[in-house]
């Protein structure tokens, strides 16, 4: 498929932005909910709850992520059968980031689509008293854990080589040197998500780093009372 290059350019202008803008926003708030699992079953219990009581939830999620998602992959399906690159004069290396940012999109839509049917639209899981204990069951399943952090690290670098084209294709970096700092600045949130990520996945099987431990109330209270 062909298409002009004003178009192609429209194109890609508007594909960076619905991954960085809506579907960004959406990845780093799944992921700082999902974090709440190295807290233990309450606290992630607690966090998937209070978003899932959000006023308006069911048109926040149809027209804030499921639409932009949609959207998002027909417009890479699009891109990448196209082929019209210009990757070319940024070097060798950029090139081949091209190719795995079109990699990590396709295994991100087989990946969207199992977590979804698995978990947001299950209706075993949603009716669950616990979905961390939904979560552990499922992510007890080595094969299971395997594709779980192959979506995870295809989402982190996805979204952190993203940020290169968005600052390219909307005029942000448009030096050299500019482009090289976004795009090591990129990879830096790639890498950070991931170990998020990962160790997020750890801690619905209780092996999760505890970086920032919460002090509950009642400890608070008992560590007052034995003064």
């Amino acid at each position: 498929m062909r298409v002009s290059d004003p178009t192609y350019h429209t194109l890609r202008r508007l594909h960076s932005l619905t991954g960085v803008v809506p579907i960004g926003a959406f990845l780093l708030e799944h992921f700082f909910t999902n974090s709440e699992a190295v807290q233990g079953p309450k606290a992630f219990d607690d966090a998937a709850a209070l978003l899932g009581h959000l006023p308006y939830v069911t048109f926040i999620e149809a027209f804030g992520i499921w639409l932009p998602i949609l959207f998002h992959m027909v417009l890479g399906v699009i891109i990448a059968t196209t082929w019209q690159t210009n990757t070319g004069r940024h070097g060798y290396p950029r090139n081949w980031h091209y190719v795995m940012q079109r990699v990590s999109g396709l295994i991100l839509v087989v990946y969207i689509i199992y977590h979804t049917w698995a978990t947001r639209f299950s209706a075993e899981a949603m009716s669950a008293p616990s979905l961390y204990a939904v979560m552990r069951a499922h992510l007890s399943n080595p094969g299971i854990f395997a594709f779980y952090v192959l979506g995870v690290l295809s989402a982190s670098y996805h979204f952190g080589n993203g940020l290169f084209g968005f600052a390219v294709h909307w005029g942000l970096a448009t030096g050299r040197r500019a482009q090289q700092r976004v795009g090591a600045l990129g990879l830096a949130v790639a890498l950070v998500l991931a170990l998020v990520g990962i160790n997020s996945m750890l801690g619905f099987l209780g092996h999760g780093i505890n970086p920032f431990p919460k002090t509950h109330p009642a400890e608070v209270t008992a560590a007052v009372g034995a003064r």
